[in-house]
């Protein structure tokens, strides 16, 4: 029955070439048969033997029409993602490039390809990383909103290794360029709603050629004025320039204060707020921070937040020297932070001990409400050696266990 079916294909090939030979120029005849060839390799899914086919064919015919260069195409891709050889496979992508080439100077492919050419262009023999670059650009200019996310990354790091390689006069256009592209692709996968690893990714890519702030903050300026409109997509944009800001040591930046500003006008909340905060406090600018914190206390969850910015403003105020008012904001902290808030309410009134009272040993009465208040903090003896001597006591007239006010804090304390 086998033999039968050999016989019958064999009779059918003959038919076939006998009606080849019939008509047209041998020409003719020979890309006919090899057309015809390549479809029966095509059926018993041999791809390696129908791109040879093919190709021997579009060598006689002069080229193709665009359903046999598709074939032909589809032939060698297949091939390639079947071969399990690294030379050959290069060998076939080499080959495909080239009949890409041919294909589009008969106008029969064009943009639809070049994203595919530019990915088939890194796996061949010898990359040509410029002409991979110039189909992603294209290519990803004609796909939109609409691109694979696969290629954003493919494209970032191709930039990479051109940054690496290019000669050394081109590098800081290209470096520039890689940088500017960053901020780019980053919107448009925010825009896109492409996943988070792809964002991870461009991050790592950036990371190895930037290395400095002075290296990213000129080229983030002009994109903070692109931010999407979307505001959850915004969030996020803002989210992940603010990240980069502060893996480069950038704080101190007036575009991250910018976009802390534009976080807080995005989405303000009790802990965007406490980020404006610390970054006034970095800066000094302890004024503001003290307001921004002010402006967060009514959005803190619960009252240990509140407490938690009480202290960071009895901190503030003890840095600029505003000791009296520290004092008063010390003494209102309860719960975890009380015994340190304590201990600076007792610094307070050692700052201020020398202007207040009327005589030197009403002065250092003073110290002995400041080491008073150490002691309720649980450090006791701090301040021992300020006190005053017995010689002092006895020459103004007090002895101990009296009891003296001190009016600057309204409280009593007993001589020791």
């Amino acid at each position: 029955m086998m033999k039968l079916k050999r016989i019958f294909l064999a009779l059918t090939l003959l038919v076939g070439f006998g009606a080849f030979a019939q008509e047209g120029s041998d020409a003719e005849r020979e890309c006919l048969r090899m057309r015809f060839l390549a479809g029966e390799e095509l059926k018993i899914n041999n791809f390696a033997g129908a791109s040879t086919y093919y190709l021997r064919g579009e060598k006689i015919c002069g080229g193709y029409d665009k359903a046999n260069y598709d074939r032909l195409i589809g032939s060698l891709r297949n091939t390639i993602s079947e071969e399990k050889d690294e030379a050959k496979v290069k060998a076939y992508t080499d080959t495909l490039l080239a009949v890409y080439d041919r294909a589009e100077k008969a106008t029969i492919v064009g943009a639809e390809t070049y994203l595919l050419r530019a990915q088939y262009e890194l796996s061949s023999t010898k990359p040509r990383h410029d002409v991979a670059d110039n189909f992603f650009v294209k290519g990803m200019d004609a796909a939109g909103l609409k691109l694979d996310e696969a290629y954003v990354t493919l494209y970032y790091y191709n930039l990479l290794v051109m940054v690496n390689s290019v000669a050394a006069d081109k590098k800081p256009a290209m470096k520039k360029r890689y940088i500017s592209e960053y901020f780019r692709l980053s919107k448009l996968a925010t825009d896109a709603k492409m996943s988070a690893t792809t964002l991870e990714t461009l991050n790592t890519y950036l990371n190895y050629v930037v290395k400095t702030c002075d290296d990213i903050v000129p080229e983030l300026k002009g994109f903070m004025t692109t931010l999407p409109q979307d505001k959850e997509a915004k969030l996020s944009t803002v989210n992940n320039f603010i990240g980069l800001l502060e893996s480069k040591n950038c704080e101190s930046s007036k575009e991250y204060e910018m976009l802390i500003d534009t976080l807080i006008k995005i989405n303000p909340g009790f802990q965007t707020m406490l980020v404006k905060a610390r970054l006034m406090v970095s800066k000094k600018r302890y004024n503001e921070a003290m307001e921004v914190y002010r402006d967060a206390k009514p959005l803190a969850p619960d009252a240990a937040a509140q407490e938690d910015i009480e202290y960071e403003i009895l901190k503030m105020q003890f840095a600029q020297g505003s000791y009296k008012a520290a004092y008063g904001t010390a003494m209102g902290i309860s719960g975890k932070n009380k015994n340190e808030a304590l201990k600076m309410a007792g610094q307070c009134v050692a700052q201020l001990a020398n202007s207040c009272g009327t005589s030197t040993v009403d002065r250092k009465f003073n110290y002995y409400y400041a080491s008073e208040l150490y002691a309720r903090a649980g450090v006791s003896g701090k301040y021992a050696g300020n006190f005053p001597t017995d010689g002092e006591l006895f020459d103004n007239g007090y002895s101990k266990g009296q009891s003296v006010n001190l009016s600057c804090w309204g409280v009593n304390v007993t001589i020791r």
